[in-house]
């Protein structure tokens, strides 16, 4: 196993951020969960160890998934970080304007496949890869 990552991952449904952390932790990695766009930023900003992956809700309230991505991207410090965007749907043209806006991966909210999902996008080598719609 690779090591240890620390992963963020912000969603609105307390559910899927439980199913989520659950997959994660049980392939060993750290995982920091959010409800709120704000909050994830703010810990982004104060803490001092950044995470090695984020994945991020599309839909979400106040501060959806493209905002904060576009926030994380023009960021010096924080563009370097692979963000996969996750949903339970979108469209064609949504992939291609979220690639060009910077994300790293686009994955289909996986429901009970999840630790699976997750193993596969965890294994990817950020610096080799390359995103397409």
């Amino acid at each position: 196993m690779k090591k240890p990552q620390l992963i963020f991952y912000l969603d609105d449904d307390t559910d899927d951020l439980e199913f989520f952390k659950e997959s994660a932790v049980s392939l060993g990695h750290h995982v920091s969960l959010f409800m709120d766009g704000h909050e994830l930023l703010q810990t982004l900003k104060s803490d001092q160890e950044k995470p090695d992956i984020i994945f991020l809700d599309i839909h979400m309230p106040i501060l959806n998934g493209e905002e904060i991505l576009n926030i994380i991207k023009k960021s010096p410090e924080w563009r370097h970080i692979p963000v996969v965007m996750i949903s339970g749907a979108y469209p064609k043209k949504l992939a291609r304007q979220f690639l060009e806006s910077g994300a790293n991966y686009l994955k289909k909210k996986p429901g009970s496949e999840m630790r699976n999902a997750l193993e596969e996008v965890l294994k990817i080598n950020w610096n080799d890869y390359k995103a397409s719609a």
